[in-house]
């Protein structure tokens, strides 16, 4: 099994980081053609526990995310219920921890790669570029996000 684990800490209140990047729509659309659409509003929230959401990157891959858990403002997690690359997914989740004046983020992924004789060593790059698309993610969101803060009393 592969795990991913990403942490990037955005100097901002725990509810704006958490309120941000639970905009799935918003959060998960990139310059890379990464783009999002919820196509099952949650139960209490459009985008809390029980969410289901598409996921797309490029023209071929696209994943069908559902939220399984979601505790405003620490944390929600989601499963990949299809997708077209061969993996199994073990869960995923993102974690928000307020350090001082801002908030520490976690994402962390776990999942196999279902092809056989190549699966242990396709995972290992999986996991590298799970790691770089999570981090991207995370930094434009951090850039956005703390370019919008009121400015700070000096």
């Amino acid at each position: 099994m592969e795990e991913v684990h990403v942490n990037v800490y955005i100097h901002a209140p725990v509810e704006r980081v958490f309120d941000a990047l639970a905009d799935h729509e918003r959060f998960l659309s990139s310059g890379d053609g990464t783009r999002t659409k919820v196509v099952r509003p949650g139960l209490t929230e459009h985008n809390g526990l029980g969410a289901v959401r598409e996921v797309r990157v490029g023209k071929r891959i696209r994943y069908v995310e559902e939220i399984t858990a979601f505790e405003r403002p620490s944390s929600f997690d989601y499963q990949i219920v299809e997708s077209t690359q061969p993996l199994r997914h073990h869960g995923s989740r993102l974690r928000f921890t307020p350090r001082g004046e801002g908030t520490e983020v976690d994402w962390t992924s776990r999942f196999d790669i279902t092809l056989p004789l190549v699966g242990k060593s396709l995972g290992s790059l999986a996991r590298r570029m799970f790691v770089a698309a999570f981090t991207e993610l995370l930094l434009a969101e951090k850039a956005r996000i703390e370019a919008s803060q009121p400015a700070r009393a000096a």
